[in-house]
């Protein structure tokens, strides 16, 4: 039983399922007592992980990795890579952290306890947390709302997709068979999207030498940032996952209390 087949219970560590160190269960009075200290540990909380997706958005230049001939790049940038460029200001940015850092919050004496590769929390708060992301999801999208209304947002991905744009347009020489426009417009970035959905490229199919490559790269590169508010908000999300533990390791052990709990993830943090 050293590899994990059934979909009913996840491996706290899948990467060590086939592990040649990892001991294997091969008795019947092995595997029941097992299944005996799983259930204990089920009745007492379960491990859980935690997962935060879609809040930051950036993206950034490497003119190595756009394949653009050195011929149409000025010699300080052939082999140059541009600053990290943010969706949101350093402000936004700062308060949306502060958001997602008040979800491990949560997290106390009381109702859990931190282990080498998480948190265990206990079954009585299983519910409470459940509801507890819930209302911290909608506290995001509250302040979302409320501070990217109008076309506050829409002003803030324009402002991060030309900070792109110039850095093409500062690394271009003379030879570059390039045309840069005064402005990137929403408009002409939607539209050069739609071109790009309809006749799918990347970096290394694009023309390089056509007049309008510049705006096709870049959109090519924040291609997966929403142009507007409802689909940023559509792409963020608060992922948490119960997690069980592979019966391999509870063969020999003795789950009754918490603090036997703690032991065993104790011991098996200092394994990995």
């Amino acid at each position: 039983m050293s590899s994990l087949d059934s979909r009913n219970q996840l491996a706290l560590f899948p990467e060590l399922d086939d592990h040649p160190s990892l001991p294997s269960i091969t008795t019947l009075p092995e595997f029941d007592r097992a299944m005996d200290n799983l259930i204990k540990m089920s009745d007492l909380g379960a491990f859980i992980s935690i997962n935060v997706h879609g809040v930051k958005k950036t993206f950034s230049i490497h003119t190595r990795e756009l394949e653009i001939p050195d011929d149409f790049l000025k010699e300080e940038f052939i082999d140059g890579a541009s600053p990290t460029f943010h969706l949101f200001p350093l402000e936004i940015r700062n308060q949306l952290k502060k958001l997602m850092y008040e979800i491990t919050g949560f997290f106390n004496q009381k109702n859990s306890f931190k282990s080498p590769f998480g948190y265990f929390l206990y079954r009585p708060y299983f519910r409470i947390w459940t509801k507890f992301v819930e209302g911290r999801k909608e506290h995001v999208e509250a302040f979302l709302e409320d501070s990217q209304r109008g076309w506050t947002y829409g002003q803030h991905f324009r402002h991060m997709f030309e900070k792109g744009y110039n850095y093409l347009r500062e690394a271009a020489d003379d030879t570059a068979p390039w045309k840069f426009q005064n402005a990137a417009l929403l408009q002409d970035i939607r539209e050069t999207r739609r071109q790009l959905k309809e006749n799918p490229q990347t970096h290394h199919t694009l023309d390089k030498t056509t007049l309008d490559y510049p705006m096709k790269a870049v959109c090519l590169k924040t291609l997966r940032i929403p142009t507007e508010l409802e689909g940023y908000m559509r792409q963020l999300s608060i992922h948490f996952a119960f997690k069980s533990i592979h019966l391999d390791y509870l063969k020999d052990v003795e789950v009754r209390t918490v603090e036997d709990v703690k032991r065993l993830s104790e011991r098996i943090g200092e394994e990995l």
